[in-house]
């Protein structure tokens, strides 16, 4: 049987230029990037995620990390010298054209890549970490490789939850939902006008909520008593009490639940 250890996973660093720039609403903006070797990049599900790496504190170029041991590398230089780090989730990858699609949450100069996409236009260079080979073999393989989104085949009634930061990787999920699966589905955004279309193949019944209002919209569903699959993403503190949730009230096992905190409110994620 293969394992993860047998299926080789690989990221590496790419200096990616900035081709395009569209608003999808006001809190959410999509960047193409563009770099010849995100031709040979991949994915392993649509919940992908990568590193976007920004220039460091103290206004120097961004210098690409390069081999197995850039991490310990880059924790151990001083704050103001390294690149900054952001995680973010591949929305589209057409390797075709040498082009990937990356969706930031628009919140002023609140945290650096806010700043940096507010301000960002085509001709731009930014870092990226990308995968150029990732197991899709196995449960195991799929974490590995960087995502969440690991439902069994056998499920068919899906919950997916989620708040603005996870909405890319949730638009993501919906695309390539079965026709035979059905997903309860619950968003947050800031504001009503940062509600989108999210087409999928399989059928789907979407709540949009308030900011802070994910609990209790959960609390007041008429949740399938037969979900076999869940996926939570966003807030950390919001995604525990989803899942405690999920699993005290409505009966979920845990096994059965995906969940990523995007971010923690009060601190910088990378």
């Amino acid at each position: 049987m293969t394992t993860v250890l047998e299926r080789p996973i690989t990221f590496d660093s790419v200096l990616a230029t900035v081709a395009a720039v569209d608003d999808l609403s006001p809190h959410l903006r999509r960047v193409t990037f563009v770099a010849p070797r995100i031709a040979d990049a991949v994915t392993a599900g649509p919940d992908q995620r990568i590193k976007v790496l920004l220039s460091p504190p103290d206004g120097s170029e961004i210098k690409l990390p390069t081999g197995p041991e850039w991490y310990p590398e880059w924790c151990a230089q001083p704050v103001e010298e390294r690149f900054i780090m952001r995680t973010y989730t591949i929305r589209a990858l057409r390797p075709e054209i040498s082009e990937l699609d990356v969706e930031f949450v628009l919140h002023g100069i609140n945290g650096p890549a806010s700043a940096w996409v507010s301000e960002a236009k085509p001709g731009d260079q930014i870092g990226l970490i990308l995968p150029f080979a990732v197991d899709t073999t196995s449960t195991k393989g799929l974490l590995h490789s960087g995502v969440d989104y690991v439902p069994p085949a056998t499920s068919v009634r899906r919950v997916l939850v989620a708040d603005e930061t996870a909405l890319p990787a949730l638009a993501g999920i919906l695309e390539q939902l079965p026709a035979a699966v059905h997903a309860t589905v619950f968003v947050e955004v800031p504001d009503v006008a940062d509600i989108r279309p999210l087409p999928t193949p399989g059928t789907a019944d979407i709540t949009w909520v308030a900011p802070g209002q994910l609990l209790e919209a959960l609390k007041a569903a008429d949740l399938p008593y037969d979900a076999d699959y869940a996926w939570v993403a966003g807030e950390s503190s919001m995604i525990k009490s989803v899942r405690r949730h999920l699993v005290n009230t409505v009966g979920m096992p845990k096994s059965a639940i995906s969940f990523q905190g995007y971010w923690k409110r009060g601190e910088a994620q990378i």
